[in-house]
């Protein structure tokens, strides 16, 4: 079967999004179907634009001159901010990545009326996993990911779409439910997602997430295991700005008192990755099969990041769990939800002093592995049905 599946896969240095993009296809790949990427270029666009004449009375009436000054100062510093970063992930090798180990539509796309006047062939179309649920409908450039495009009789299916909020908005549930209307079969990646598909009249599957579908072995088929690092601790840094949010002097006490160096690969999500722990740690621009590696061979992994968690979860690796907090705290069901269904709820760390604590416990990995079993059957046992 011909199947067409569509996500995020631009960024240039978010490890978790290239590689849930990897894990579907090669799970599919593998089972004999011809899956292949659809390149979507998604924009990041807006719900609705104000019109001119609010921007106009807002910037006479309630935006002094100075105010204006500042956004348009913030905005040049991100700017420079954002083209430091991506001299480093050069370093990364992300288009390489895709290019060796994606197959990838020939056209790519960048507006759902290109997707609609010239849509990809395939026999099914396939939404997910990562948060492609996550855009208002308000605008309607976002139903690409509900798969607005394409001939009827194509089969639609989400696998572990995310809709990245615990609750969908009221107003906007009437569009979501024409949206989810197109779907031959549709599955989640957290609870949150089976409520919020409920709530608009559709019943929905938990699954895990593609990267979750595979083992330890699948991923050696990524090569790059070349990690002579040893007695480190390892983290990796996703939508945090600054130390105190990974606890981070906690954190180097712990190295320091048990002589191991500190190895960090800062990643972009709705942060920029910077580098904001000083001198005492070793940053690390790792491609994505170093990144495994760097995970696999680690003392302790500390992270914020689903993928950090679901990778030290395939690897072995023991870990501590930080929770985001404020704006980005909608985004820790994910995690929440694995580690409950894995009954590793003790990894997480709601409070500076309950580092050292976690480390001293060990994880029963047989155990892990047992339930993780259970999960990767129903998970496969969803794909192979409504491939059938």
């Amino acid at each position: 079967m011909r199947i067409g599946i569509i996500t995020y896969w631009q960024s240039n240095d978010n490890y978790g999004q290239q590689l849930q993009c990897w894990a579907l296809q090669h799970y599919l790949r593998g089972k004999g179907h011809d899956a292949y990427l659809i390149r979507y270029k998604f924009e990041g666009r807006q719900a609705t634009k104000k019109p001119l004449l609010i921007k106009i009375l807002k910037a006479l009436t309630i935006y002094p001159i100075f105010r204006h000054y500042l956004r348009k100062k913030r905005a040049q510093t991100y700017k420079e901010e954002l083209e430091k970063i991506e001299k480093k992930n050069i370093r990364r090798n992300f288009k390489g990545f895709r290019l060796g180990n994606l197959v990838l539509s020939e056209k790519e796309y960048k507006t759902l009326a290109e997707l609609q006047s010239d849509p990809p062939i395939a026999d099914m179309y396939i939404t997910g996993s990562d948060q492609v649920w996550a855009q208002s409908l308000k605008d309607k450039e976002n139903e690409v990911f509900f798969l607005n495009f394409g001939e009827k009789g194509t089969k639609r299916v989400s696998y572990a779409a995310s809709f990245g909020m615990q609750d969908y908005p009221q107003g906007e549930l009437p569009i979501l439910r024409q949206n989810l209307k197109r779907f031959d079969a549709i599955s989640v990646r957290e609870n949150s997602g089976i409520s919020i598909c409920k709530s608009a009249g559709y019943k929905a599957v938990k699954v895990l997430d593609p990267t979750l579908l595979l083992d330890a072995a699948d991923y050696s088929f990524l090569k790059g295991d070349n990690n002579t690092r040893k007695d480190y601790v390892y983290i990796y840094s996703l939508n945090i700005n600054k130390p105190q949010d990974i606890y981070f002097e906690e954190i180097l006490a712990y190295a320091k008192s048990n002589n191991l160096n500190l190895i960090v690969t800062p990643a972009s999500g709705r942060t920029l990755g910077r580098e904001i722990f000083g001198c005492d740690v070793t940053y690390d621009y790792a491609t994505i099969p170093q990144w495994i590696s760097n995970i696999k061979h680690a003392r302790l992994v500390v992270t914020t990041s689903f993928h950090g968690i679901v990778f030290c979860i395939i690897m072995h690796t023991p870990f501590v769990y930080i929770p985001l907090r404020g704006k980005n705290s909608s985004m820790n069901n994910r995690i929440l939800d694995i580690l409950e269904a894995l009954n590793l709820n003790q990894r997480i760390a709601s409070a500076l002093e309950d580092i050292n604590n976690i480390v001293k416990n060990k994880i029963n990995w047989d155990l892990v592995d047992e339930m993780l079993k259970n999960y990767r059957k129903d998970s496969k046992e969803f794909i192979n049905k409504v491939i059938s």
